[in-house]
């Protein structure tokens, strides 16, 4: 697990069991990591600890008090000191000493196998004289055999003889900015990086300075919006960033450009440098920002997926300017802004404890009144009661309305009545959130422009009436969402609205048509990956197959361990919701019964340790491997499919244009589009999808 990109110790632990279950991104606690790991013999890598060795520490010390059969390998500038821990310093690459290798033999030399590794892709079928191969060796020598500092040595070869290399670098001075009691390799490499530095034209020195802003990389049209200042016109910026990665400071996978981290730090002590990094970042906030709000203004619409991609791929940038207004006088506004504008995202994938997180911290800050202050506090009420703290959603609730009432909004009190109605829901409350749910759906209807909080609300009061056993009502209110859904293009609460709809059809005994609309939503959830979605789906089908005619209990308990399975690493089972819980009881005691508690038990466990993805395959009666449509079924263009087929097959995006004889520019293009139709954000994905294609007949 690397914790690069990761700037909060607070999302630690949560992100270490989203790295560790692969059935769910949301966050736990350092308890509830303990509970998963438990007794299981387990190797935990946390990579780059540096930036947070007391939170790594910690972690470590009370995961290893509590999980005896846990081994933890860290990786960091400097030891975690931590009871048990056995340091070991990573040697760089072997170097030979000079007039230890015979000539042809410096193949047998890890740091030189790496250069010339580096610099024959850049040079293809570069050959070394005898004196070529001693002058490499010295070279590697001088570099300490740091990998980072061989490979940035091997990007110049395109340009210099391997002589003119090894003079150059004789020239280069070791800084002394720094400790001079760092080891001299570190010195070295800081050169090295002054070096490259000075070998780029001044337009690309701005602009590795400037995307040093950028966590987790960014895409062509982050770049251009936040570090193309200054550049007469967007060729000179593509030009530019061509020449980062020309020069191997930037990487592109065919759709993100990215830095090394050292490299990002030594850009940002260069923007320093510029006096750009207030500037440089408040341009990188103001672009994620924008993103926020078109997630705000957008995702009741049918860009959702795409939105879902663009904002997974994005996270660690939305955190960074999330953090840059947590931290910058006079941004608190700009960043409750952006934590509200998500909160969709948050409540759809799981992520309800880190948008409560950013926006506990931001409230913190300022306690004046303003519109995002009023808008964060409904937001984070709405997060705490979905992530089962009724007390904290409650709290926060009653500041809403203190703070909100002076302003004679109509929204403020559509908005609370629906909240304080979820979580009598959540509590059990039945009859009391009928009623505060009725209400708070017609505060909400009636509001001048459809408010953000009326779809769920529908759905909300549509679950609150299948609890209380008013099928028929719950019906008229669950279909007035999905028909509100299917007009706007949502997937999200279209889903939600087909799974409570089985369960009303479920609560009147009609079992197949509640196991076609609980099929349909469990399927549009997937696409989601909504995690609490896919958690009460898979128990509703559950229960259907206990009603059945023909009862399949050993079905029913496979399907319940697949649930609980799923939402372990979100909290409570069926997100605490009273009602359902005690119907998830009456089931599992049915199904114990025709059973037998051992039996019941093997397959509850079995269930459990099917995987997110078989466990939904088994739940909508799927093979374990599923074979996806023809590639024809795709959302994509002829050009399109060839080019995915293209990428699928390994070709870089340089290597398609050349093959389809186009620019590598119209590639990278078309590359962006199929990532995005297809709600991907990575190269791999797209060769793991056509590998499961149905060939072409």
């Amino acid at each position: 697990m690397s914790l690069a990109e990761l700037t909060q110790p607070d999302l630690l632990p949560m992100t270490a069991m989203a790295a560790l279950t692969a059935e769910s991104r949301a966050g736990a606690g350092v308890a509830e990591l303990s509970e998963y790991i438990g007794d299981q013999r387990m190797l935990l890598l946390l990579d780059n600890c540096e930036h947070m060795t007391e939170a790594c520490a910690k972690l470590v010390a009370d995961l290893l008090r509590n999980c005896p059969e846990l081994r933890v390998l860290a990786t960091s500038r400097e030891a975690l000191r931590v009871e048990g821990e056995a340091p070991y310093t990573v040697p760089p690459l072997a170097v030979p000493e000079m007039g230890q290798l015979r000539t042809g033999d410096s193949h047998n030399s890890e740091s030189v196998m790496l250069f010339l590794e580096r610099a024959s892709i850049l040079r293809p079928g570069l050959t070394l004289t005898s004196d070529d191969e001693q002058a490499v060796v010295a070279l590697c020598r001088r570099l300490d055999g740091l990998p980072l500092a061989i490979e940035l040595a091997a990007a110049r070869i395109r340009a210099l003889s391997i002589g003119e290399l090894v003079n150059r670098y004789n020239d280069v001075r070791v800084l002394t900015s720094g400790s001079r009691n760092a080891p001299s390799r570190q010195q070295t490499l800081r050169a090295t990086m002054d070096y490259s530095y000075r070998l780029c034209s001044p337009e690309a020195r701005a602009l590795w300075a400037r995307m040093s802003v950028f966590s987790g990389g960014a895409d062509l049209t982050a770049v251009e919006a936040v570090c193309a200042g200054g550049m007469p016109s967007r060729d000179l910026a593509e030009e530019t960033l061509s020449e980062l990665v020309d020069k191997s400071i930037v990487t592109f996978d065919g759709v993100r450009y990215r830095m090394l981290d050292t490299l990002r730090e030594y850009g940002r002590e260069r923007l320093r440098t510029l006096s750009e990094e207030q500037p440089t970042r408040t341009a990188h906030r103001d672009h994620f920002a924008a993103l926020a709000d078109e997630a705000a203004t957008s995702w009741f619409s049918p860009d959702q997926p795409a939105l879902l991609g663009r904002i997974q791929a994005e996270l660690a940038n939305i955190r960074a300017a999330l953090e840059f207004c947590l931290t910058e006088p006079g941004e608190v506004d700009t960043g409750l802004r952006m934590a509200s504008d998500l909160w969709y995202y948050w409540l759809g994938c799981g992520r309800q404890r880190e948008g409560r997180l950013w926006l506990d911290r931001l409230l913190a800050v300022d306690s004046g009144l303003s519109p995002e202050r009023v808008a964060a506090l409904w937001v984070n009420s709405y997060l705490a009661v979905y992530d089962g703290d009724i007390p904290a959603g409650l709290r926060l609730l009653d500041q809403y309305r203190e703070l909100a009432t002076p302003l004679n909004d109509p929204a403020v009190v559509a908005h609370a009545t629906y909240i304080r109605g979820l979580a009598e829901l959540f509590q059990g409350g039945i009859e009391d959130a009928i009623s505060l749910l009725d209400e708070g759906v017609r505060l909400e209807r009636g509001l001048p422009e459809l408010s953000p909080l009326y779809p769920p609300a529908l759905i909300d009061f549509g679950s609150a009436l299948c609890y209380r056993k008013q099928p028929n009502r719950a019906v008229a209110v669950l279909q007035e969402a999905r028909n509100l859904s299917t007009a706007h293009g949502d997937q999200w609460l279209l889903a939600w609205s087909l799974v409570f709809l089985g369960l009303a059809e479920l609560i009147e005994q009609r079992v197949p048509e509640a196991v076609a609309l609980l099929n349909d939503g469990l399927a549009r959830q997937r696409a989601l990956d909504d995690i609490l979605g896919l958690n009460i789906a898979v128990e509703f089908l559950a229960w259907a197959a206990l009603t059945a005619s023909a009862p399949d209990a050993e079905r029913a308990a496979r399907l319940m361990g697949a649930s609980q399975a799923l939402r372990e690493s979100l909290g409570a089972h069926l997100a605490g919701i009273q009602r359902l819980l005690e119907w998830h009881e009456q089931y599992a005691r049915r199904a114990q019964e025709i059973l037998g508690q051992r039996a019941f038990n093997a397959a509850l466990e079995n269930g459990r340790e099917l995987g997110k993805d078989d466990a939904i395959a088994y739940a909508l009666d799927e093979k374990a491997t599923r074979h996806r449509t023809a590639d024809s079924d795709l959302p994509l263009t002829p050009r399109e499919r060839e080019i995915a087929k293209l990428v699928a097959s390994g070709k870089t995006n340089k290597k398609i244009a050349a093959e389809l004889v186009i620019a590598t520019r119209t590639v990278d293009s078309h590359v962006e589009h199929i990532l995005t139709k297809l709600g991907f954000n990575s190269r791999t994905q797209i060769a793991a999808l056509f590998a499961k294609q149905v060939p072409d007949s």
